[in-house]
């Protein structure tokens, strides 16, 4: 026991690693289980919208083979049977269009027309004369009848359809009147023919004759209306690619009709089921995620069920391969702590040597002082931190008339450059005292002083007094060379151009950069270096205003230098000389490519930002600090009622009303409980949005402040979202137990 107790004692480090490890390691891996769960999820919602897209997809080509029947019917309302049926054969869109059934032509036929109706189509022997010797137009009311004449193909199952009183059909009534009022194309719900088990839907487009007013009321487009198109789809081959890929995955959906666009908004209002896939009702559901898909004047809602997470087969593998390495880097941790835990003592001489080392490094310091204190040159030391540590007896007669002033100061000497961190040896000239007609010409030299490993460890400036051997053309001299540089290392460049507007002087060192010497501009009109991504009438506008000499500024245009393209921006004015006689333009020139680029980087992120507001599901309002609306998107402004430009600078409790769900009772405004009590977020509640039009809403909201780069509060966001499709399944939920 005892030698259990010891061994314990000596390796309690490398234990008390390996079980802090372990832990680490389990919350890893609920938290990658946890993350699967996730990207599970996440790819059942890529799936869920993916098929909901194809499925509009399909839906759209369906549409575009009635748009163009349409217009052909437009363009000839008086289309016979015959030509009907050519179109349609010729246009192949039952080979193109699988899951199209038939498409068809009704035609509103008034009651005592009925009799002659039926004789002329009987009579009409050129397609189908078996299909169309029994035609008979039922069930015939006192309403005026739409009746099905034309339909391609005709085959025993669609047959039963020629004839039929569309105003009469149940599935379909409702929505051709709707589409007749409002001439737009629609789908109706679902429903089956006669002796056949297979969903099918329609698509119908009405059409009028050309006597249509171009802003029709609802009772004119009835007197004009000539007739509708149909086509008829199978909705089982209309999903079965979706069925198809989702059988792969595991995974089953069920297909539920919302109704008509204006419906999905009443309360009264249920979805009904469609359809559902052909997987095992047994097998439990992991994960549900629904998606909608938009036909015309109609909402689909498809809801997909994972039986199985959607991840790959081996990244259960890579979870223990990784847990497996994991617990062997700790193994390789705790041994190395255990390691550096028993050569503590060997690590305490390590300190000692070191120290030593410092105190031979001072001591060396100290000589060396020493050795220059004498010196004719003056000599002063800084730390990195520009404190003057050194000063030798030259150094305190040039700066300090007391010895000890030098000494802790901070302040600049001579030069700036004496306080920066400079990678090589700098010299420089300069005068002591500046401005004072007994100031010193002195020689300066900055030396950065560095440790092995490179790092700054002092500064020494060795300063030279040369005041005997300056003479004033040296002086002069050096005042031109300042005067150059300072012209070289600007970042603008200066230009003279003369009265035929041709350079005649282009100085600066911006050019150096680009590999291009000023010469190369010389005697060259502007507009001959390039069209600087300029059109020729903007050339010609510059152009008309150096004709008429005047002064301009901040010309942009494109430029190529050497390799580089930059955008250059030039100001000018003419001069003139003392005659006033036009000598030509004189000005600056600058590279705006860094603005230019930021500002369209700007406009970039606002526009993504934006596009990203507007394109979410939930509703978001943004408010300045005194709760006036800033901002809403699209799914906040269908929600209340108002469009932004009515909604911008009110009250948010102006546009925006919440209840409670069971009281009714108004709630308070989140938005001024964030600006008022300080806090941060305030996180979700559920209750009832009033709308501006009366409509009530189940919405999740929660606000949070809006905070500036310095952290002060420029205003506040309120998210909200509907979810009164959820509040129904939970009512029922709740009626249920």
């Amino acid at each position: 026991m005892h030698l259990i107790l010891a061994f314990l004692r000596r390796y309690f480090v490398f234990f008390g690693v390996m079980l802090v490890g372990a832990i680490v390691i389990a919350a890893c891996a609920l938290l990658v289980q946890k993350q699967m769960r996730s990207a599970s999820l996440e790819r059942l919602k890529v799936i869920a919208t993916g098929q909901a897209g194809q499925l509009e997809d399909r839906l759209v080509q369906q549409q575009e083979v009635l748009l163009g029947l349409q217009a052909a019917l437009t363009l000839n309302p008086n289309l016979d049977r015959l030509q009907f049926y050519n179109l349609l054969l010729q246009s192949n869109v039952m080979y193109r269009q699988p899951s199209l059934l038939a498409v068809g032509l009704a035609r509103p036929v008034a009651l005592q027309d009925i009799p002659d109706h039926i004789a002329r189509v009987r009579a009409d022997r050129r397609v189908a004369p078996l299909a169309y010797q029994k035609y008979q137009p039922a069930p015939l009311t006192e309403r005026k009848p739409l009746l099905l004449e034309h339909l391609y193909p005709i085959n025993r199952l669609t047959e039963q359809l020629i004839g039929s009183n569309l105003a009469e059909a149940a599935s379909l009534k409702e929505g051709l009147e709707i589409a007749r009022d409002s001439g737009r194309m629609l789908a109706s719900p679902a429903f089956h023919l006669n002796g056949h088990d297979e969903s099918i839907f329609c698509l119908y487009a009405p059409i009028y004759d050309a006597n249509l007013p171009i802003e029709p009321t609802v009772a004119e487009r009835r007197a004009h209306h000539a007739g509708t198109v149909l086509a008829y789809i199978r909705l089982d081959e209309f999903v079965r690619p979706m069925s198809k890929m989702t059988a792969g995955y595991s995974v089953s959906w069920r297909l539920f009709d919302q109704g008509y666009a204006l419906q999905t908004w009443r309360q009264e209002h249920r979805a009904s089921e469609v359809m559902e896939s052909d997987l095992d009702e047994l097998t439990p559901i992991k994960q549900t995620i629904a998606a909608l898909v938009h036909l015309p004047g109609r909402q689909w809602r498809i809801e997909f069920h994972a039986h199985e997470e959607i991840i790959s087969e081996h990244d259960d593998e890579w979870i223990m391969l990784a847990m497996g390495f994991a617990m062997l880097c700790v193994l390789l941790v705790a041994a190395m702590m255990q390691f550096l835990y028993l050569s503590r003592q060997w690590s305490l001489q390590m300190l000692l040597k070191a120290r030593g080392d410092e105190s031979n490094r001072h001591q060396q310091a100290q000589l060396l002082a020493q050795v220059v204190q004498e010196s004719h040159d003056g000599l002063v030391l800084r730390q990195p931190d520009g404190k003057i540590i050194y000063a030798n007896d030259t150094a305190h007669e040039l700066f300090s008339a007391s010895s000890n002033n030098l000494l802790g100061r901070y302040d600049v000497l001579l030069s700036q450059s004496e306080l920066g961190d400079l990678a090589h040896p700098l010299s420089f000239s300069t005068t002591f005292p500046r401005h004072s007609p007994h100031a010193k010409h002195l020689d300066v030299m900055l030396q950065p002083l560095r440790n092995e490993l490179l790092q700054p460890i002092a500064m020494a400036m060795i300063v030279r007094d040369v005041s005997l051997n300056y003479a004033e053309t040296q002086e002069l001299k050096d005042s031109h060379h300042r005067l150059q540089e300072m012209v070289d290392l600007s970042s603008d460049w200066f230009w003279e151009q003369d009265a035929d507007s041709r350079f005649t002087m282009v100085t600066g060192g911006f050019f150096s950069r680009f590999d291009v010497t000023p010469a190369y501009f010389l005697g060259k009109h502007r507009w001959d270096l390039g069209s600087g991504g300029l059109s020729q009438e903007q050339w010609d506008e510059h152009r008309a205003i150096l004709a008429a000499r005047q002064a301009y500024r901040d010309f942009e245009y494109t430029s190529v230098l050497g390799r580089d393209t930059i955008i250059v921006s030039v100001s000018g004015f003419p001069f003139y000389d003392d005659d006033d006689n036009f000598l030509g333009y004189r000005g600056t020139g600058r590279d705006v490519t860094g603005i230019r680029m930021a500002q369209k980087a700007l406009i970039s992120e606002q526009q993504r930002a934006q596009a990203t507001l507007e394109s979410i599901a939930d509703g978001v309002i943004t408010t300045d600090i005194f709760g006036r609306v800033d901002y809403l998107n699209p799914v906040a402004s269908s929600l209340v009622g108002w469009e932004l430009s009515s909604a911008r600078g009110q009250m948010l409790s102006a546009i925006y009303q919440s209840v409670d769900r069971q009281t009714r009772l108004p709630l308070p405004d989140l938005v001024a409980e964030v600006l008022s009590d300080g806090g941060e977020y305030h996180g979700a509640r559920r209750s009832v949005l009033l709308n501006k039009f009366g409509l009530n809403f189940q919405v999740e909201e929660c606000a949070a402040r809006i905070r500036d780069e310095h952290s002060r509060t420029i205003g506040a966001v309120l998210v909200f979202r509907d979810i009164s499709n959820w509040r129904e399944i939970e009512d029922r939920a709740e009626l249920d137990v």
